[in-house]
């Protein structure tokens, strides 16, 4: 698969996911392509971070989390001017992921169970700049 080199990508990619090894994973892909990578291991923990100052040009939000899930953050995110602005793509081993993201106001969405080639291509729309 080829993937836009991310050489004018407007900040770094906020990956919200519970589970280490995907974490891991993904951030290994993820900056394997060039992309500065932000973790947060819950929904609760990446709001602590925009709140501090964490400016990403991309949130991708896992949607089963422990104690703040996708969609409590989503929440409120969207009840947040500075935050609600923030691009977010969700990413869920959920059949119904799709379903699940058209709810929340979201239009870019992949199931994690069919590999990450869907997490490339959306973070290559997001991330880089006209």
């Amino acid at each position: 698969m080829v993937c836009a080199t991310p050489t004018n990508a407007r900040g770094p990619i906020l990956l919200v996911e519970d589970h280490a090894d995907l974490r891991e994973a993904m951030t290994s892909l993820l900056e394997a392509f060039g992309y500065e990578v932000v973790t947060a291991i819950d929904g609760g923990d990446a709001l602590d971070r925009l709140r501090r100052g964490t400016a990403p040009s991309l949130i991708v939000l896992d949607l089963d989390m422990p104690r703040k899930g996708g969609s409590e953050f989503r929440a409120e995110q969207t009840h947040d001017p500075k935050l609600a602005a923030i691009p977010t793509i969700v990413c869920s081993a959920d059949a119904n992921v799709r379903q699940k993201a058209t709810a929340l106001g979201i239009d870019g969405c992949f199931e994690k169970r069919g590999g990450f080639d869907g997490l490339l291509d959306l973070v290559a729309r997001y991330c880089l700049t006209e």
